[in-house]
């Protein structure tokens, strides 16, 4: 274990991802355990000393229906027992994922992009040019809910428009996460919590 890119909590436990498809799940206080088997995911190979992939995000809809994504168009899905790969028809770059609600995964790549789909079904629902990726995609309040730095986004129905929320909201994005009904929105300049009604500044 050399590093850890991303966190997300599934089914009551904290699950970690790294460099080079690694995936850990936190079994209790300073206890963690690898849930990667190399019989069915490999470690990625390098190409032009450029590992194409790796994990910078995971998220699930259960503990044995768990997405993890990263590098060039490298996406995995596990069952609670073994790897599969998803065959996601693209090579750019993966940087977050979302188990939603309606039931899709959502994964943000390279640009501001977004492919949908489960498992080997795919689809690009979203092609940008933006500086930046997403940092984080949650489901909340029926919609996915994706951030980057630069301001905060919304997919429904298949369509990513950007958030209509008042300028001070827009000035806390960076990262979101979602807990206890709530949604949490924080960045650079401050944050703000979404209660299902209304933003609450916090200071």
């Amino acid at each position: 274990w050399s590093g850890c890119f991303n966190l997300a909590t599934i089914d009551g436990y904290i699950y970690a991802v790294g460099p080079a498809r690694s995936v850990c799940r936190r079994e209790g206080p300073n206890n963690w355990a690898s849930i990667v088997d190399r019989n069915t995911m490999p470690k990625p190979q390098a190409i032009d000393n450029f590992v194409q992939g790796g994990f910078y995000a995971i998220d699930g809809f259960n503990a044995k229906d768990i997405y993890c994504v990263g590098g060039a168009g490298d996406a995995w899905r596990y069952d609670g027992k073994r790897w599969y790969p998803c065959a996601v028809p693209t090579n750019m770059l993966f940087e977050s994922v979302c188990c939603a609600g309606d039931g899709f995964v959502y994964i943000g790549m390279q640009s501001g992009s977004v492919m949908r789909g489960r498992e080997d079904q795919w689809k690009l629902i979203h092609k940008d040019e933006m500086t930046l990726p997403f940092k984080d995609m949650v489901w909340f309040q029926g919609k996915v809910w994706c951030t980057s730095d630069y301001g905060l986004w919304v997919i429904e129905d298949g369509k990513l428009t950007e958030a209509a929320v008042p300028p001070e909201v827009k000035a806390c994005s960076g990262n979101l996460a979602v807990g206890d009904g709530v949604m949490l929105l924080a960045g650079m300049y401050g944050a703000t919590v979404h209660d299902g009604t209304a933003w609450n500044r916090l200071w």
